[in-house]
């Protein structure tokens, strides 16, 4: 059926996003007939790269600053927090810091979504960045960092990703860390908004109501920021060197994790399509190679075993995690990688289709959701190009050969950095 359905996507053209310019900002629409929800993306360039080594989680505490900043809803004067604020508006408002940039997100029904935008915008435009709100702000963020900690395949993303990235900024915890955060007084913050909360590179996404995308909301909100650009804040890593590569976490976790990370075309490289089909490959392989039980769903084993395509980092990665608790945790680790090793000599033939259609189905399916639609045309509209993140990448997979599949392989999977995240021993701190 996945199949299936994939290939009726794949031969039908879905109308490309469209792009316009207001006050040096790209505006990125989807207009939408049968949408009742309405979601508007804000990407900003504070993210990650706007911060030094000192002041990991400075971006994620200004962005968590302005969902807690006060708002006026409604004629009575009403005044609340922007992020409960919208939730009594029948809507919500997100945020996720990135390598390059913070993107906001705010959804809510398509009759009240213009009221929902000028709520955000005041929060924008006139941030509260006192103690009360930065309070209010470290506690929120305090609860996030605690909830990943709780996670083995976040706590080893963030580990490889310090090792990953050149720039070391862009390779450091989204929301910081408690110690960190704990630092920050209300003139780091408000420096840090005025800095990097620029229009230069701004983009805004929005999939919706076509007579809600045609009000004007989208300008508005784009005017809010004042013009001029930031830049990033270049800091080197070294690179991690020795024989083994490993990194290891404890934590209070159940089984140990591995999860390994390699290096990776982007969404406009000549490899992107034959890198999605290699996933689901790899998705196949790995499963088999983990010995998953037959008693295990498929929903239960892609959580446990798998890969994830992060094409839109820059750089682009390819991350793949096993959990131990499958098996002998060591003999599942072992037979992981040497799947990997041997994944270029691996001959794709009768079953090849089936990796394509399957590569495709899971693009389309990730991109069906408001959010997940608004998020992938602003992250290709930021790079210059088109926005058109779907037709595009499904012409690519549909070109992809065999021969293209083991040459990315070869070409990418090679030597990786691996995280090891095992139980804490008791009575260990």
């Amino acid at each position: 059926m996945l199949a299936f359905a994939a290939t009726v996507v794949a031969s039908a053209q879905t109308p490309s996003p469209t792009l316009s310019n207001s006050a040096g900002v790209i505006i990125v629409r989807q207009p939408d007939d049968a949408a009742s929800l309405t979601g508007v993306d804000l990407f900003v360039r504070a993210g990650l790269d706007r911060q030094t080594l000192a002041q990991n989680g400075l971006a994620a505490l200004t962005a968590q600053s302005i969902l807690e900043t006060p708002v006026t809803i409604g004629t009575s004067g009403t005044t609340l927090p922007l992020e409960t604020a919208a939730a009594a508006m029948g809507g919500s408002v997100s945020f996720d810091v990135g390598g390059r940039s913070v993107r906001f997100y705010v959804e809510g029904g398509s009759g009240g979504s213009g009221a929902l935008v000028a709520v955000f915008a005041q929060a924008l435009g006139t941030p509260a960045f006192d103690a009360t709100t930065l309070h209010a702000a470290r506690l929120a963020l305090g609860r996030k960092i605690a909830q990943t900690e709780q996670v083995p395949l976040l706590v080893g993303l963030e580990m490889l990703d310090r090792q990953f990235f050149t720039d070391a900024n862009a390779g450091l915890p989204q929301d910081g860390t408690a110690t960190s955060l704990a630092q920050f007084v209300s003139a780091d913050v408000r420096g840090f908004y005025v800095r990097n909360y620029r229009r230069g590179g701004a983009v805004v996404s929005a999939v919706g109501a076509p007579a809600i995308l045609a009000s004007g909301i989208l300008e508005r909100l784009a005017g809010v920021l004042p013009a001029g650009s930031s830049s990033a804040i270049v800091a080197k890593v070294p690179a991690l060197r020795g024989a083994s590569r490993e990194m290891i976490a404890h934590r209070d976790i159940g089984a140990p994790w591995m999860v390994a990370q390699f290096p990776a075309p982007a969404f406009g490289s000549k490899n992107f399509g034959a890198m999605l089909v290699l996933a689901e490959l790899m998705n196949r392989g790995l499963a088999e190679a983990a010995q998953v039980p037959n008693v295990i769903s498929r929903t239960i084993s892609e959580n446990a075993v798998g890969s994830i395509y992060n094409f839109d980092q820059r750089p682009a990665n390819l991350v793949i995690y096993v959990d131990g608790g499958l098996g002998d945790a060591s003999s599942t680790f072992s037979n992981t990688l040497a799947f990997v090793k041997v994944i270029d000599m691996v001959k794709l033939t009768g079953s090849f289709g089936e990796f394509k259609a399957l590569a495709q189905g899971d693009y389309i399916a990730n991109a069906t959701r408001l959010s997940d639609r608004a998020m992938l045309a602003g992250e290709f509209a930021m790079d210059g190009g088109s926005a058109d993140y779907l037709n595009g990448a499904l012409a690519a997979i549909a070109a992809v050969t065999p021969a293209d599949v083991q040459r990315v392989a070869r070409t990418y999977l090679g030597n990786p950095v691996i995280a090891l995240i095992v139980p804490r021993e008791a009575g260990s701190q």
